[in-house]
């Protein structure tokens, strides 16, 4: 046999063998997938697709878990059931909303203050610490009186229906744990007989000072361009003679050294690997309420993500939604634990609605809170993976540092707001008594916020990632600020300020850059928050 024939001949065989099998065994390995399928047809082959039957062209794995989001989506909503208790939530924040509710009812108690020289400063301090030193012993059982026009609230009506104990003194920065004071020391404030005051000690100052306006028979004499204007204050006796709004400052100071000092440099800095176990017999482990105190803290409503940024505000929107709050359950009551939003919450959705350049604030914390916490629920009985506990640790970092960006953009916001009172002073004068009045409230939030910036270990000013910018930036910031506004005569309490109004504006816009330089802001925003 010649080479040729050879060669048909060994085709032949070999032909014949591949057909020797059964017709079912064809069938069989045309339907064989192989490493190249990729049945969901999203440009990923099945054998390195999160998930292989539904297209993720972009495979985002939120939670690190190693299935996509298209197929093991994230919760829209703040709700995680047990893993140790059947039927039970494991979300627990109890202390943080009770402590939401006292510093309302103390804004609420310091806007009632009248000039009244029958009581003694002594009383307006105690009625003050009825809520910043509250006693659980002696006061739980009494009615917190949280009240929302038109419905009905719960749990209540007594302070223990919300959570027992608590206080805000031993919650704010230095009082629960030194190491709360960032570096060990607490700036931005020299005013008043101690200058270099812990956060506490500053509280204790603003309530002496707020006490003795009250008390003291006399109201701020404030020269104005209109003559006709004879409103001496008698209804504003917690503001002083240099333009101080004590109100705002206590209000928005707790905000910070008290809600977001807890939120970021305590419970988000939980070792999540070593205590992501059950906390005692709770529905819940100890790292996962941990993450559930500092969302707690921050404020927002457990359905945050179903509301605009107008419904957050309590500006308008849906009639179900468009005071702040939503009955999500349906039983016809508000639960300030998990319907209401709070603090910080609402400052995000303000600047978010107030954004040239959009914004979405709301969001980007939100989602960060609601995938950290499902990372945790998801390994509540297991030891999270080293992809799990860095994200964790990631979206932690995300939350802190854009709860942050809302407090400096709501920063931004009342600078601007104090330069546009200044521009309407006249020769030296206040416009009117209102220009007065808007000076020393805008001020005093602008101060009040700005000096709770230095209580996040993840702030900009604090972890090197943005150029040319750290801490010493944050201490000029609050010092351009000043401890009170400088006033239509030209004096910031109550000594002439080299520079006058001209000077003080060129600092606060000083000031404004560094903000829009450390957070990233887009000059739109930054001009017109």
């Amino acid at each position: 046999m010649n080479l040729r024939n050879m060669f048909f001949f060994f085709l032949l065989i070999f032909g014949l063998a591949a057909c020797g099998g059964s017709s079912n065994n064809d069938d069989a390995t045309a339907q064989n997938t192989t490493s190249s399928d990729d049945q969901d047809g999203d440009g990923i082959v099945d054998g390195s697709d999160n998930c292989p039957s539904t297209a993720n062209a972009d495979q985002k794995d939120s939670d690190s878990n190693g299935e996509g989001d298209a197929c093991d989506a994230i919760p829209t909503q703040y709700s995680f059931d047990s893993k140790f208790t059947a039927g039970e939530s494991a979300v627990s924040y109890t202390g943080q909303t009770k402590r939401h509710v006292m510093i309302d009812k103390l804004t609420d108690l310091l806007v009632s203050f009248t000039s009244d020289q029958a009581v003694a400063a002594q009383t307006i301090i105690d009625q003050l610490n009825f809520f910043f030193r509250f006693d659980g012993g002696t006061s739980d059982s009494q009615n917190h009186e949280f009240a929302i026009t038109g419905q009905t609230v719960t749990p209540g009506p007594l302070w223990s229906d919300i959570s027992t104990g608590k206080s805000l003194s031993g919650k704010i920065a230095g009082e629960d744990q030194e190491a709360h004071i960032l570096g060990g020391e607490f700036f931005g404030w020299q005013d008043g007989a101690d200058t270099n005051p812990t956060p506490i000690e500053l509280v204790d100052w603003f309530f002496t000072q707020l006490a003795t306006e009250v008390t003291n028979g006399t109201a701020p004499t404030v020269v104005t361009a209109d003559t006709s204007d004879t409103d001496q204050l008698t209804d504003l006796s917690y503001i002083d003679a240099v333009g101080r709004d004590y109100r705002q400052l206590i209000q928005k100071f707790l905000m910070g050294a008290v809600t977001f000092s807890q939120g970021t440099a305590d419970y988000f800095k939980t070792n999540f690997q070593t205590d992501n176990v059950q906390d005692g017999t709770n529905p819940y482990t100890s790292g996962g309420h941990d993450w559930d105190e500092a969302f707690g803290y921050f404020g927002a409503a457990r359905d945050y993500n179903d509301y605009t940024d107008n419904e957050i505000r309590g500006n308008s929107g849906r009639p179900e939604y468009e005071n702040g709050y939503h009955d999500l359950n349906g039983d016809g009551l508000i639960d300030v634990r998990s319907e209401f939003n709070f603090g910080n919450s609402t400052n995000c959705a303000k600047r978010d609605a107030g954004a040239t350049v959009a914004t979405d604030f709301t969001a980007q914390a939100f989602n960060a809170f609601l995938i950290g916490r499902k990372i945790l629920n998801d390994n509540a009985d297991g030891t999270l993976s080293d992809a799990e506990l860095s994200a964790v640790q990631a979206q932690a970092k995300i939350a802190a540092q854009t709860w942050e960006k809302c407090i400096a953009a709501t920063v931004v916001h009342y600078i601007n707001d104090v330069i546009s009172d200044m521009s309407n002073f006249t020769n030296g004068q206040f416009a009117d008594i209102a220009n007065f009045k808007n000076l020393a409230k805008h001020w005093a939030e602008m101060k009040g916020f700005a000096l709770g910036l230095q209580f996040n270990p993840e702030s900009p000013f604090r972890t090197g990632e943005v150029a040319n910018i750290d801490i010493d930036d944050l201490k000029q910031i609050l010092s351009l600020m000043g401890d009170a506004p400088v006033l239509a005569d030209g004096t910031q309490n109550g000594v002439a300020f080299t520079g006058g109004t001209a000077q003080y504006e060129v600092d606060l816009l000083s000031a404004r850059s560094l903000l829009q330089t450390a957070y990233a802001f887009d000059a739109q925003n930054v001009e017109n928050w």
